[in-house]
């Protein structure tokens, strides 16, 4: 079957009123040639999984108008082309492994760059498109370690977050997927398309939608279940109580991916949802990436082909080797950002002073230096 005729097959199918992925699934893996299914008795789709009388009824009524939906593939498929979209169908050996697993999985995505195999062992962080510096950080942290260990990460292109994700993967030399809510030739937010076109070089961007397809709310949970589907476990680094975020949390309960949640403050907003998901035990709390790789340690072996080594990020900093006034200052920094005017008043120190210590416990790797004159334990 060339890739046409795949093209049309699957199209007729995604057409026949209430099918859905899972019953195009179903009928895809049990008759993967168009000429099987367009020749298959009543009785013997019925042995198909979901295939019902009404569901059969549907299929013969869309055979009437199976010359139109044949020039409706074709033009997609020529859209497609037209501009540089790649076409993946679920039979297709370059299908994402752990996606073609997943019960309601896209029957066809699109995409641009490149696709590796090595995404069966990715995983996916996301979260909210407003992040304290908290957040930031964090993103940032997790984001450069799991890179660093060549762990494809996969996200979904939004602000925030999900493009501090990509933007660091590239920057480590890392394979980053984003995962769209439109067409794959479509810029959306249009503030990235900077990052779409080094995605495009260094990574992917992929889509269940059609050329063309414009960023419809409708889309976004259908992308959500993709993000987590695509990955061996999602990562959720600040999202609202009703962030979308959550929505794609509880697609990896769903599809049995291991979910991770960052805790945040008690009273920041940005963190109400991934500490309710802690709190209900929808999710594993995660402090560093040793959390991680340890759940999944035996899922990841094959890939990294060595026993995992972590360093211990919960170890506490050894401040013998400070000076006295080092010391304070460290002390009296917290994880969220401390304007120099407030470390001063609450050290009795100089700003001077304090600018040149903080100076030095940043050259150690212990403070970070945030826009505006803030500072922050690293």
């Amino acid at each position: 079957m060339n890739d046409r005729e795949k093209i049309r097959y699957i199209n007729f199918l995604m057409n026949v009123k209430n099918l859905g992925n899972n019953r195009i699934r179903n009928i895809i893996l049990r008759l993967p040639e168009p000429y099987d299914f367009f020749n298959c008795s009543p009785g013997d789709l019925r042995k198909i999984d979901g295939i019902d009388h009404s569901i059969i009824r549907n299929i013969f009524e869309a055979k009437q108008k199976l010359s139109d939906y044949n020039t409706n593939a074709d033009k997609l498929i020529l859209d497609a082309g037209n501009k540089k979209i790649n076409i993946l169908s679920l039979t297709d050996p370059d299908y994402p492994e752990n996606l073609k697993r997943i019960y309601d999985a896209p029957a066809i995505i699109y995409f641009k760059g490149n696709i590796r195999n090595t995404d069966r062992y990715s995983l996916s962080i996301v979260g909210t498109r407003n992040p304290t510096e908290y957040g930031k950080y964090t993103c940032e942290k997790f984001t450069e370690q799991l890179s660093n260990l060549g762990i494809p990460l996969i996200s979904g292109f939004a602000r925030g977050i999900d493009s501090i994700v990509h933007r660091v993967s590239m920057k480590q030399g890392n394979l980053t997927y984003a995962i769209l809510g439109c067409g794959a030739d479509v810029i959306y937010p249009y503030e990235n398309r900077n990052l779409y076109y080094e995605l495009i070089e260094n990574g992917a961007v992929i889509s269940e939608f059609p050329a063309g397809s414009k960023p419809d709310k409708l889309n976004f949970p259908r992308r959500n279940r993709i993000i987590s589907g695509i990955s061996l476990g999602c990562i959720i680094i600040e999202s609202g109580i009703k962030g979308g975020s959550l929505l794609t949390a509880d697609f990896a309960v769903d599809q049995n991916r291991e979910v991770f949640s960052v805790p945040g403050y008690i009273n920041s907003r940005q963190s109400d949802g991934t500490n309710e998901i802690i709190k209900r035990g929808q999710a594993k709390l995660i402090t560093c990436i040793e959390d991680i790789l340890s759940e999944l340690e035996i899922k990841f072996k094959p890939f990294l082909n060595k026993e995992l080594l972590f360093r211990d990020e919960k170890s506490i900093p050894d401040l013998n080797e400070l000076n006295d006034t080092e010391k304070k200052l460290y002390n009296k920094l917290t994880n969220e950002p401390t304007h120099i005017d407030a470390i001063s008043e609450s050290t009795g120190l100089s700003i001077s002073d304090c600018l040149v210590n903080l100076l030095s416990l940043e050259f150690r790797d212990l403070v970070r230096q945030l826009p505006g004159k803030n500072f922050m334990k690293a």
